[in-house]
């Protein structure tokens, strides 16, 4: 197990990366005196950068690699309804993943103790099933460290149709595909994280950190399928037989 970045090394990978977007991307590597190796350190450097800004969240995104949660929101102007259409330039790596999302009914602030299960499924207002679209904006593949120093791509979160009756669905074994111009590219994928479980830790996670999870929040739980796109132009569909169509054109 790699040492973990010590508090300066975080605050000079984030300084380094607020200057090279400043600066326009690509984005270089991060400097090896810097540069995390696991993810969680990834998430701290992300975590110490917006602090700087922090921007207001619409909605979230998470992952749990090697046992961490890495978290990162999305902003006003990058959660989208189907069908949207966005320029393909805006990527300097685009990937698409088909995952489930959920809406939150109402406020969960931080407690004494974690939100249950029953809590938090309870509290949902809808599920969804959506396309997003991390961008990775490193010139050279940064790994998942380097991708969760950068909010994991944090780009484009698409809302497709409503998952009827969610809570008698098996989520995390839903059939789905990803198209590209009419041809699939990629389809479900086995291991794939479960929605229901990344919900819950994601509430508490957030609540963890100090923060509460707002009503009209949106949580996105993972790839069910993934496939990276670095031409980054065409017309994307995300579809689940039986539920329906998200859809993007890339311009």
């Amino acid at each position: 197990m790699p040492d973990a970045l010590t508090d300066a090394q975080v605050t000079q990978a984030a300084d380094f990366l607020d200057e090279a977007t400043a600066n326009g991307l690509p984005l270089p590597a991060i400097p090896e005196s810097c540069r995390p190796e696991t993810a969680a350190d990834g998430g701290r450097i992300y975590w110490e950068r917006w602090s700087r800004n922090p921007t207001p969240a619409i909605a979230w995104k998470a992952a749990v690699i090697d046992g961490d949660m890495v978290l990162a929101p999305f902003f006003e102007g990058m959660v989208l309804d189907s069908p949207a259409s966005m320029p393909g330039d805006t990527f300097v790596n685009c990937i698409l993943e088909a995952e489930v999302a959920f809406r939150v009914g109402h406020d969960f602030a931080p407690t004494d103790g974690d939100h249950s299960a029953d809590d938090v499924l309870g509290g949902v207002s809808n599920a969804y099933i959506v396309i997003e679209a991390p961008n990775s904006r490193f010139s050279e593949p940064p790994g998942m460290p380097g991708m969760a120093a950068d909010g994991v791509g944090n780009q484009a979160l698409i809302i497709g149709p409503e998952i009827d009756d969610w809570q008698s669905k098996e989520l995390v074994a839903l059939d789905c595909s990803i198209i590209v111009d009419g041809e699939t590219i990629a389809e479900g994928r086995d291991g794939r994280p479960n929605p229901t479980e990344v919900l819950v830790a994601t509430v508490n996670e957030i609540n963890n950190r100090g923060m509460t999870v707002k009503a009209g929040e949106v949580i996105t739980t993972g790839a069910a399928a993934v496939q990276p796109f670095p031409g980054g132009r065409g017309e994307v569909t995300i579809r689940f037989p039986g539920i329906g169509d998200v859809e993007l054109s890339l311009t």
